[in-house]
């Protein structure tokens, strides 16, 4: 400790006088020799290196890249676009719509989305909440370059190496048009934006178009997986098993057992589980494409993927698409209480179509099934009566079947009064002799 106040105060005595100097290089400079001082191998005690062993570079081939007075560590490995991952090539990307990429997401530049154009990313962290003090130690990148998928990842081995890692991701970002990633909207790119301005970098390049594949993943998996976590979607629908594999709640303690220790046994791990993120990103995009573009496609036999498929379709007005991904949702879903809310959508399906006599139908399907569950198709049935048959007695005798539904809410059932009131004031004006 008393070496690092030496240290310290040797800096502070060497600095320029304050109106002789920008603030921002000096602490910048400040940091990056913090960093080395603290995080040199000889400042540790010989308690914390008993288990020193081989460093990275010797356990994981990589280059070494000398800049801005820093040694980078890069890992690039090169694969064919036929390399298959688990289930799937790598070429199936170049399968995919950018209609249907941007259907799923909310960025309407997604629509010009091309697999050459992407950039894969993923990053390993000091801490899994994000903030100030979490630095992404290691960054991995993918993309598509003359024929092949190149993956790239880079190491912070030293917290001075901050600013020049980030320098060399973002002229790797420059050259991209559009991110893709697996919650990166709400973890990766935020953390790096922090790092960027913290480094007094520029975070123009991270505003690219961004997929973010968590999301289409879990309007359409959320209703028959357990998770959408990408390791569980890679061992239920993309074949891939991972093997020596370390969990990522485990990755911070075991970068900062290699600060202390440089010993890169656990670590090489790190670039392994980072490695199939990336490689998967590139498989669950062409997978999401295929089940959407092709109405054959299925992953999962349950009815319950059919069922989310439908409701995007639904969403995107894709009306025979919807239809026929409920009639097969329908056909496989064994649930009750599922078959009740598919046929709901499949009945709006058919309103939202023009469709009213298969709507009727399929609204008194949902009373068969669960008559008490909700007043949904009784007023929608009360509605066809009322407006397209012009029929109010029946329309009123759908309404007072809705009525006795069990636990109406007082608004709810102050709606239904209502509207059997207007009801009865229509019939009466058409008939008097009928009320």
């Amino acid at each position: 400790m008393s070496d690092l106040r030496t240290r310290l105060e040797r800096l502070k005595k060497g600095a320029p006088p304050a109106a002789d100097r920008q603030g921002g290089d000096v602490i910048s400079s400040l940091r990056a020799e913090i960093g080395r001082v603290m995080m040199r191998k000889g400042t540790e005690s010989p308690a914390l290196r008993e288990t020193e062993g081989p460093d990275i570079d010797a356990l994981v081939p990589g280059q070494i890249y000398a800049r801005g007075g820093v040694d980078l560590f890069v890992v690039r490995e090169e694969y064919d676009t036929e390399h298959l991952h688990g289930n799937n090539r790598l070429e199936e990307i170049y399968n995919v719509t950018p209609e249907v990429i941007c259907g799923v997401t909310t960025d309407e530049r997604l629509g010009e989305f091309q697999a050459d154009g992407a950039l894969f990313i993923d990053t390993e962290t000091t801490g899994l909440s994000g903030g100030t003090g979490t630095y992404a130690f290691m960054v991995g990148i993918g993309y598509f370059d003359d024929g092949r998928f190149v993956v790239e990842q880079f190491l912070m081995r030293d917290q001075a190496e901050e600013a020049e890692m980030l320098t060399l991701l973002g002229e790797r970002l420059a050259r991209c048009r559009f991110l893709v990633s697996f919650n990166g909207k709400s973890f990766d790119v935020p953390l790096l934006e922090t790092r960027y301005i913290l480094s007094r970098l520029d975070t123009d390049h991270l505003q690219r178009p961004h997929l973010d594949l968590l999301y289409p993943a879990r309007r359409i998996w959320k209703r028959s997986l357990q998770s959408c976590r990408l390791a569980n979607l890679e061992s239920q629908l993309l074949g891939v098993e991972r093997v020596g594999d370390v969990p990522g709640e485990l990755i911070p303690g075991i970068y900062f057992d290699y600060l202390r220790t440089r010993n890169g046994n656990r670590l090489e791990r790190v670039f392994y589980h980072n490695k199939l993120d990336i490689l998967s990103m590139v498989t669950l995009t062409a997978l999401v494409n295929r089940l959407l573009s092709d109405s054959k496609a299925v992953c999962r036999s349950d009815g319950l993927e059919q069922y989310s498929l439908g409701r995007i379709h639904f969403e995107r007005g894709l009306l025979p698409e919807a239809e026929a991904a409920f009639l097969d949702a329908l056909r496989s879903c064994p649930y009750g209480d599922r078959e009740w809310e598919i046929v709901k959508y499949l009945s709006l399906t058919y309103k939202r179509g023009g469709d009213g006599k298969k709507a009727v139908q399929a609204w008194q399907d949902m009373i068969a099934i669960d008559g008490a569950r909700d007043t949904f198709p009784f007023i929608e049935l009360a509605k066809y009566f009322e407006h397209q048959e012009k029929d109010p007695a029946q329309a009123i005798h759908y309404a007072e079947q809705g009525r006795r539904v069990p636990f109406l809410s007082p608004m709810v059932e102050a709606e239904i009064v209502h509207r059997i009131g207007r009801l009865q004031r229509k019939l009466e004006a058409r008939d008097p002799d009928l009320v």
